[in-house]
């Protein structure tokens, strides 16, 4: 991807997801607490979803047509450039149905199989976080690295209690020792956010039992961008991210993986 092409769908990437986190302003809180469920009752979608999806999709379509579009609320789109969009247009839901001040929108550009930008934007507080392959990750426009703590003891967790039960205690089983040594553990409800706080030194470390593609495209490589480390549970590179991600600062990243074993 040429300097060009690189800024020109930089640029595209921010203004669609500034043009879907208006739209989710606008709505939120929402007297409207219609869902309807996808591929389990506690993950729902709801037209806030489709109408973000809808704004993101207006602009990637605009300026980049031959681009494919990988979306969490509709069908994907091919293209034919080799370059293909991931969607996330309302990246916590279930925040924004109970009026928690909580969720962002997620994009990120595949071209030729690898993740070569992402951004990440909460519309709530105004933060972008973006990155570009091989160049850095920024918030708002200002450097951000990961945190520098080298140890668990103390550290700032964040976990993705998953929506399934089954899951969820799994997730639960792993707690014991995080607990003993975690100096805080937070669960926030939005993956991409997760990931852009461990890319801005916010998380230590965080950890999930199962996302899609669309939820760790974009923040995977903030974290990586930012100087940190995204593998699998047992540390190997990523490559479904349905079997569970763990991300971190890289420094303490063998002994997360170690406790959570």
């Amino acid at each position: 991807m040429t300097s060009a092409s690189r800024d020109r769908s930089l640029r595209s990437a921010v203004e669609a997801a500034r043009s879907a986190g208006d739209v989710l302003v606008r709505g939120f809180p929402s007297s409207d607490k219609r869902a309807r469920a996808k591929a389990h009752p506690n993950d729902p979608t709801t037209a806030h979803d489709r109408a973000a999806e809808d704004a993101i999709v207006r602009v990637l379509a605009a300026e980049h047509p031959d681009d494919g579009l990988v979306k969490e609320e509709s069908a994907p789109s091919r293209g034919t450039s080799g370059r293909r969009w991931i969607i996330d247009p309302l990246d916590g839901t279930n925040n924004f149905l109970a009026g928690i001040p909580h969720f962002a929108v997620s994009i990120a550009l595949e071209d030729g199989g690898e993740i070569v930008l992402g951004c990440v934007h909460d519309p709530v507080r105004d933060e972008t976080f973006t990155a570009v392959r091989g160049e850095g990750a920024h918030v708002s426009g200002e450097r951000i690295t990961v945190s520098t703590r080298d140890r668990l003891d103390g550290a700032v967790l964040g976990a993705g209690l998953s929506s399934h039960p089954g899951r969820r205690a799994e997730m639960v089983d792993q707690l014991p020792p995080l607990l003993a040594c975690a100096g805080v553990l937070r669960t926030f409800g939005s993956a991409s956010l997760d990931f852009a706080y461990v890319a801005a030194g916010r998380f230590d470390a965080i950890w999930y039992l199962a996302l899609h593609t669309w939820d760790v495209a974009a923040g995977g490589l903030l974290v990586d961008e930012a100087g940190g480390r995204v593998t699998d549970l047992r540390g190997a590179p990523l490559r479904n991210p349905l079997a569970g991600v763990a991300a971190s600062n890289g420094r303490l990243h063998d002994e997360f993986l170690h406790a959570l074993a």
